[in-house]
């Protein structure tokens, strides 16, 4: 039996678990390959010996938070204005309304966007429809 996809608006409130922040308005685009979320800092360090990632989010405006990843690589982006350039990915979780999804994220500074995190069609893949004429469609992620 095929399964139903839902029906999203342009802008979802999601929930970013990994990133301890919830109900953020996102932007779907699929003009866009790969989701972007806003990234205060993100920079290698080495903690006993062992290179890891550390960032800091402001996503849901509740105060600056520092997170430290094992897990990350840096890749080539395009960017909105088609050059390339170095950011750092991770794997994380992100939810729209009761679905999970595992996705890769690049981190950005998008401090003069309208929209902290976006949605590109790599996360959507074949699990919504999207319907540009609306938003806020899904309810609230849960918890």
């Amino acid at each position: 039996m095929p399964s139903v996809k839902k029906v999203i608006g342009r802008r979802e409130l999601i929930h970013l678990p990994d990133l301890d922040s919830f109900f953020v308005e996102a932007k779907i685009d699929t003009g866009a390959f790969r989701t972007a979320v806003h990234c205060i800092s993100c920079r290698e360090i080495f903690r006993d010996g062992i290179p890891v990632l550390k960032t800091v989010f402001d996503l849901d405006g509740k105060g600056e938070k520092t997170f430290y990843f094992r897990s990350y690589r840096l890749r080539n982006i395009r960017n909105s204005f088609g050059q390339t350039e170095a950011r750092y990915c991770i794997h994380s979780r992100l939810k729209i309304g009761r679905k999970e999804i595992f996705s890769d994220i690049s981190l950005t500074d998008r401090s003069n966007m309208k929209y902290q995190v976006l949605i590109g069609r790599k996360t959507i893949g074949k699990k919504f429809l999207i319907d540009v004429s609306k938003i806020h469609l899904m309810s609230k992620p849960s918890k």
